[in-house]
């Protein structure tokens, strides 16, 4: 296969999933999109250099998800060394933010980054467990476990019985 098709096959199939567990770690879509863009620039890199049945959607949202939780750390980084720096508010991004995404966003920054990047890869990629453990290197239970903690303490923190709906069988069939 040619270097071009290969990589468009794969842009095209893991854009959306990529893109989504990238925005669940850093939580800010321009920042989400740039780091993106790195890991398929990676991928284009790697071309003929993963080994041999080597499962590329894995390989690149593991690097996507590593360089997302690589800036949310330098990022925690900064604000620690700039603490007292206030940037003013934006009116206009304020208006847009309602207290229900906020209370939200609170709650989803509570959870480490891997957790965040697990459960978008869940929800919004659809993917198995046995295939998130591929790309976070955890094995399947591991990964299971860490779903459901961190879905319970998303439910304690916006106090809700039941804010999001699990429904355990994408997929892989398995009932989680």
């Amino acid at each position: 296969m040619e270097r071009q098709d290969w990589f468009d096959g794969l842009y095209t199939s893991t854009y959306r999933a990529v893109m989504g567990c990238v925005y669940f770690v850093v939580l800010d879509r321009e920042i989400a999109a740039d780091i993106t863009h790195d890991a398929f620039l990676r991928l284009w890199q790697h071309y003929g250099r993963l080994p041999a049945g080597s499962n590329e959607k894995a390989w690149l949202i593991r690097v996507a998800t590593n360089l997302a939780i690589s800036h949310r750390r330098s990022q925690g980084a900064a604000w620690r060394r700039h603490v007292a720096y206030q940037e003013p508010a934006d009116p206009g991004l304020q208006a847009l933010n309602n207290l229900e995404l906020v209370r939200v966003r609170r709650a989803l920054l509570a959870l480490e980054p891997r957790d965040r990047a697990v459960i978008s890869l869940r929800f919004d990629g659809g993917l198995g467990f046995a295939e998130i453990g591929t790309i976070v290197g955890n094995r399947e239970n591991t990964v299971k476990t860490r779903f459901h903690r961190s879905l319970d303490k998303l439910r304690r923190q916006l106090g809700d019985a039941n804010p999001f709906v699990v429904n355990s069988q994408i997929k892989d069939g398995s009932n989680g």
